[in-house]
């Protein structure tokens, strides 16, 4: 059995799920006199596992106690990389992503993702 393997066995058996979302612009009108069209929000749901802050991070006030902090499986969907525009819903609560890291232990590339959310 492979890292990668491994890391997505831990995120299934210790994960719970989130949500993550964003938004694109809509298509653009037929007639430029047209209301433009709503933003068009795409979403995943992928596995997630919350983790503790560095205690240092807590005392500079760079991590607040409410922050999502934690890793995230890589989304197999249009998303992509996620970004620090789209949003993640956890528990009923939408958060902001304010940091997106790749962790790469494996050389074909990402196995997950370090993430830190806000309300």
């Amino acid at each position: 059995m492979g890292f990668r393997d491994l890391n997505a066995r831990l995120l299934a058996r210790y994960g719970g799920t989130v949500i993550l979302s964003r938004s694109f612009p809509g298509e653009p009108p037929v007639n430029e006199w047209d209301p433009p069209n709503p933003p068009v929000t795409v979403s995943e749901t992928l596995a997630f596992i919350v983790t503790n802050a560095a205690v240092e991070l807590l005392a500079a006030d760079m991590v607040l106690s409410s922050d999502l902090v934690g890793i995230m499986a890589t989304p197999a969907g249009p998303l992509g990389k996620p970004k620090i525009t789209d949003t993640l819903t956890a528990g009923g609560k939408e958060y902001a992503v304010l940091d997106v890291q790749p962790v790469d232990a494996d050389p074909a590339g990402v196995i997950h993702y370090a993430i830190q959310a806000r309300v």
